[in-house]
């Protein structure tokens, strides 16, 4: 939702956004926590450049909330920019 709305800020409208999350949850003294979530977001933004997709999606992952609240966990992402 951070990054459909970021797109719409920056002039752009998303025909598709679709992310897949893959969390690691590792065992550590006391418990299990999360240790590390890998994001992978396509898209179909008319009009974007890859280059200006990509520093959108990084920075909804950087100002998300739910990034926010998870800020000891390490979280990467992938983007690909479909033109279809």
């Amino acid at each position: 939702m951070a990054l459909s709305l970021m797109l719409g800020q920056a002039g752009f409208t998303p025909d598709r956004i679709h992310t897949t999350a893959k969390v690691t949850i590792e065992q550590k003294s006391g418990g299990f926590q999360i240790s590390h979530i890998h994001l992978e977001t396509e898209a179909i933004v008319p009009g974007i450049s890859e280059d200006k997709f990509h520093a959108q999606a990084e920075a909804a992952k950087r100002d998300c909330p739910v990034s926010r609240a998870l800020a000891g966990t390490q979280i990467t992402l992938a983007t690909h920019l479909s033109r279809s």
